[in-house]
């Protein structure tokens, strides 16, 4: 699908951006439209080898300059590494891709390691690089601080109940960003997402086939158009819509329907 990048986005958003979480999926999908708008990219992820694959792509394919590590965004000295490997880059776009579940399991058999390193990734890391990053951005008066969120982050749920947990986090933490940030000219916002055909599901054996799913580039273009309409953009018709229901419906009726959803999910992930 081809995309008209709104006038003056380079400008914007450039010269660099960061983006974490980028080895695949979404975060791969919103590295090659940044690159096809001429933004050098700085991209982060815990596999070397599929980050280093699509630098060298998007720097055959675009006229830009491409850095890539390796960084484990679940450990706790994360946020240094990204401070360090950033360091005389003039960034105008941070974008947290990374945060995805890693199992559906009820609350108390999710290892106590596995509920550390998705507090770390999703809270830990995002809050205290976004604090990092958000003075310099402002003392340029342009720029964005992106958050990838989800519609599981709308409601608490069983087998998925800190993935939902550290998502609100980050809802919240956008929203006060945004606040905070618009009037020296920085945007903030959280892009939530809903069902999306990524690797990462695919690894797991998550089967979306009874809902609408979405493809990743669709979601990088309809994202990126939408970085001044913060501080909550969801992406797809289909998920505002199931948005609506979650705001206006009785609570205890939506976290049973997420519980379900989830539930069923876990089913499918352990019968494999």
């Amino acid at each position: 699908m081809s995309w008209n990048a709104p006038q003056g986005f380079a400008g914007q958003y450039g010269p660099w951006a960061l983006i974490a979480g980028a080895s695949e999926g979404t975060g791969a999908a919103f590295a090659r439209r940044l690159a096809q708008q001429g933004i050098n990219l700085l991209l982060v992820a815990r596999r070397p080898d599929p980050l280093d694959a699509l630098a060298s792509e998007l720097e055959s394919e675009h006229d830009i300059e491409t850095r890539t590590a390796s960084v484990d965004l679940t450990s706790y000295d994360a946020p240094a590494k990204l401070v360090e490997l950033s360091a005389g880059l003039d960034v105008g776009m941070v974008l947290f891709n990374a945060g995805a579940t890693t199992r559906f399991d009820s609350f108390y058999d999710w290892p106590a390691g596995d509920l550390a390193a998705m507090i770390n990734m999703n809270c830990h890391t995002v809050a205290l690089a976004a604090h990092h990053f958000a003075p310099g951005l402002r003392r340029r008066g342009r720029g964005a601080i992106v958050l990838i969120g989800s519609m599981a982050g709308f409601a608490g749920s069983s087998h998925h109940g800190i993935y939902n947990a550290t998502k609100a986090f980050d809802w919240v933490l956008a929203e006060g960003l945004w606040q905070e940030l618009g009037p020296d000219g920085v945007q903030a916002l959280i892009l939530v997402l809903g069902a999306t055909d990524t690797p990462s599901h695919q690894r797991m054996g998550v089967d979306f086939s009874d809902q609408t799913v979405m493809d990743p580039d669709d979601v990088a273009i309809e994202g990126l158009s939408n970085l001044h309409s913060g501080p909550v953009y969801i992406v797809g018709e289909h998920n505002r819509a199931i948005l609506n229901y979650i705001l206006t419906s009785d609570r205890a009726a939506v976290v049973s329907a997420m519980s379900a959803a989830s539930a069923g999910l876990a089913r499918q992930i352990h019968q494999r």
